[in-house]
């Protein structure tokens, strides 16, 4: 048995041994199965007063649907109203305008149809900053409050020792 032979012997129990043959990666993109309205009413932030669609009778072929949507930010969320204006003003991906209109105090979001995935992703990122916040600044007054309370217990301390 010459070497060449053995070696193909030898690769061949391998070989059959080998259960699959391809290996794929998996795809980790999630689409997020709400609307940009479900979504909007269903974080709590916003208030949603009005919307509307358009379509372009003219040109079918387009078949685009322009979104309009109204909004303001609810009670709970309204002393957050610069914040929430000032992440706007920040910068939006192609495909989405949110505009604040600070006269009346809401927000006007326009997009097509066909941007929603896009639009709900910097929606969520933009209710998620905020959320944030909010949680930051909470955690950030009870801070201050314990070390008021230690600041003042201290000073009663001192009085007490030294007068």
């Amino acid at each position: 048995m010459s070497v060449s032979n053995r070696i193909s012997s030898a690769n061949a129990p391998a070989n059959s041994n080998f259960a699959f043959q391809k290996v794929s990666k998996t795809q980790t993109t999630v689409e997020n199965p709400l609307s940009v309205m479900d979504l909007m009413v269903a974080c709590g932030i916003v208030q949603v007063t009005e919307t509307a669609s358009f379509d372009f009778p003219n040109f079918p072929e387009a078949k685009k649907s322009f979104q309009v949507i109204y909004f303001e930010l609810s009670s709970d969320y309204a002393t957050h109203t610069s914040l929430f204006g000032g992440l706007v003003s920040l910068g939006k991906p192609n495909g989405v305008i949110l505009q604040q209109n600070r006269e009346l105090g809401n927000f006007t979001l326009k997009f097509y149809a066909s941007n929603s995935e896009t639009v709900k992703g910097y929606l969520q990122k933009i209710f998620g900053i905020v959320e944030e916040e909010i949680r930051f600044k909470s955690i950030l007054k009870k801070i201050i409050q314990n070390q008021q309370r230690f600041e003042n217990e201290e000073q009663l301390l001192k009085k007490e020792l030294f007068y």
